[in-house]
């Protein structure tokens, strides 16, 4: 939370941004007074802070955050954040902050409840039980950024989820929220008052406070300039642009004769996010002369050369893409997924690289699990195995291992015994009838309840990461995870041994030979670890493979996201990484990938 307050100020000068009280925005919830739009507006004193208003009595710390597009509304919810996470360290009894962003609410048949348990869980790895009880018993307190970034067509149903949620049913109501989105969107697309307490405006920057910043860097001379220009003075009144604004002038990237060539505020918002990317990408890393002279390039890739502009340029709007595809603002390289890849033809030479390797994973595994006979082989050992290749467009890594509960971990007790069960059954029937084909039977029986303990196993105990705290720390962690599986897998075979006498002698007094207990063993583990992650693992390596090849991204992609967060381009939380402002992602996501 820290980090990322740090880095959206980014030109290190605070602006105390000016705000305005507009109750009008919304509908008190329970009131009979139904707000006209015609009511005026109340500026806030000066140097008013955040926490301030939330702390009021009458707004009963539900509260809108309005502002044009960069004017810091994301800011100064991380402001409150911070405030609110210090007065919880201090107090136990006040809630915690958790920081959403709506842009993931996608279904206008899912309450902002059940989607407030999902995020939770996504986002801070919170079980689903404890998440709702948590947020029953009013410990957690919801900062909701990005109303404008839901889907369009369902921004308004978002808006009567909030309101069903606010005055719904009394132990799922929140504690406080508070709710952050674009004028333009609320006033032309959302077009619901919100049954909140109380609405904020966030005013524009005065030209005191542009020409307070201007003295700040040095560019008084500028500044005389820009005096000239109302369009640009009217653009400099949001903090983002303002900021860029002072890195493009420092890098000396900024023309004023192109931008008054520019004749809509469009192409002039376009111009300016062009000229901070080539001040972003162009400028000085390394200030300290010591670590020049050693020929250090940048902090992520030290003595070695960074990528060239083109790939950093390539991978940023791939990226921007993929993100605006699936309204995303937070991007994790484990959760990257086929459907990000935008050329069919992509798609199927993912889709052949996967069963190229499944197939040769599962040509080695089955060429030893020979437990039947020939002509039962292909259609014994394929059927198991078939689901992957139905399921290889998504992609779930197994991130996170979870304990499991004392009701789960007595079903395993369960499962045990009946398998020993219906085992001991057949294994008599064998005795009466003494037989290959019964004996084989108990090994198909035996195969299943594996089977089942395995995928009972994987849905009890996978879980995502609750911070991540590298990059790309899921696929990482799917390694040692999936190995934790097969142990788990070959215990649990062991345990059925014990209870059943399978031994490779028996196998040997049935006319097997010891091959086919070895190839059992081996067909087990093949199966535990395509369950516990391997099956994840073979597909992230050919989507990455494909991603490499097309140069959307090169083999490290962590150390160019890395690299970009020096570059100010995006900002990193841990292993997840987004741009500097939404509105950065919109301009790389309209440009061309080449």
């Amino acid at each position: 939370m820290r980090e990322r307050l740090a880095q959206s100020l980014h030109n290190a000068v605070w602006l105390t941004l000016g705000m305005e009280q507009q109750d009008y925005r919304v509908q008190r919830p329970w009131s009979v007074k139904v707000v006209q739009q015609s009511q005026s507006t109340m500026p806030l004193a000066a140097g008013t802070r955040i926490v301030e208003v939330f702390d009021r009595p009458e707004l009963a710390r539900q509260l809108l955050i309005l502002g044009e597009p960069g004017a810091g509304k994301t800011t100064m919810m991380l402001e409150l954040a911070e405030d609110l996470l210090k007065r919880a360290i201090a107090d136990k009894a006040e809630p915690i902050p958790v920081l959403l962003s709506l842009s993931s609410w996608k279904n206008p048949q899912q309450s902002i409840f059940e989607w407030l348990v999902g995020e939770l869980k996504s986002k801070y790895g919170i079980r689903q039980d404890l998440a709702q009880q948590w947020l029953k018993n009013n410990q957690l307190l919801p900062l909701l950024d990005g109303l404008d970034e839901v889907a369009p067509q369902h921004q308004k149903a978002c808006a009567v989820a909030l309101n069903a949620w606010s005055i719904g049913e009394l132990e799922q109501r929140p504690c406080g929220v508070l709710i952050c989105c674009r004028r333009e969107e609320f006033e032309q697309v959302v077009r619901q008052p919100l049954s909140l307490y109380g609405a904020i405006y966030l005013q524009a920057l005065t030209i005191e406070q542009i020409e307070d910043y201007f003295a700040r860097f040095g560019l008084q001379d500028v500044w005389q300039t820009v005096q000239q220009d109302e369009a640009l003075q009217k653009l400099l009144t949001t903090p983002l642009f303002l900021s860029m604004f002072g890195l493009v002038q420092t890098q000396g990237k900024f023309s004023l004769s192109d931008w008054r060539s520019r004749t809509t505020s469009d192409l002039k918002i376009e111009y300016l996010l062009d000229t901070y990317w080539e001040a972003a990408i162009e400028r000085e890393l390394i200030i300290d002369p010591v670590e020049r002279q050693q020929g250090i390039c940048s902090k992520t890739y030290g003595k070695k050369l960074p990528p060239t502009r083109q790939a950093v340029q390539r991978a940023l709007v791939f990226a921007a893409k993929a993100l605006e595809q699936e309204s995303q603002t937070e991007l994790l390289i484990e959760r990257m997924q086929p459907s990000w890849l935008p050329d069919k033809q992509q798609r199927n030479s993912y889709r052949l690289l996967f069963m190229l390797f499944f197939t040769s994973v599962f040509t080695v595994v089955n060429s030893w699990a020979r437990l039947f006979p020939e002509s039962l082989l292909p259609l014994v050992a394929t059927l198991p195995w078939l689901k992957y290749l139905l399921t290889m467009d998504n992609i779930v890594p197994t991130e996170k291992i979870q304990r499991i509960s004392k009701v789960q971990s007595s079903s395993i007790s369960v499962v045990l015994s009946l398998s020993s069960t219906i085992l001991f059954g057949v294994a008599w029937l064998t005795t009466k009838i003494g037989t290959r084909w019964s004996y084989l039977l108990i090994v198909l029986l035996s195969g299943v309840a594996i089977n089942s303990f395995v995928r009972w196993l994987i849905a009890n105990m996978r879980a995502e990461i609750q911070t991540q705290v590298v990059a790309n720390q899921g696929i990482k962690d799917s390694w040692r995870n999936l190995f934790f599986f097969v142990l788990c897998v070959l215990l649990f075979t062991g345990l059925l041994c014990l209870r059943f006498q399978f031994s490779i002698r028996v196998f040997i007094e049935r006319g097997f030979s010891p091959q086919v207990f070895f190839g059992y063993i081996i067909y087990i583990i093949g199966f535990a670890s395509f369950e516990g992650g391997g099956n994840a693992l073979l597909q992230h390596f050919a989507l990455r493979l494909v991603l490499t090849w097309n140069r959307y991204v090169p083999p490290r992609y962590d150390l160019l996201l890395n690299y970009c967060t020096e570059r100010l381009l995006l900002q990193r939380i841990g292993g997840r990484y987004r741009f500097m402002h939404k509105l950065l992602q919109d301009h790389f996501a309209k440009m061309d990938l080449g």
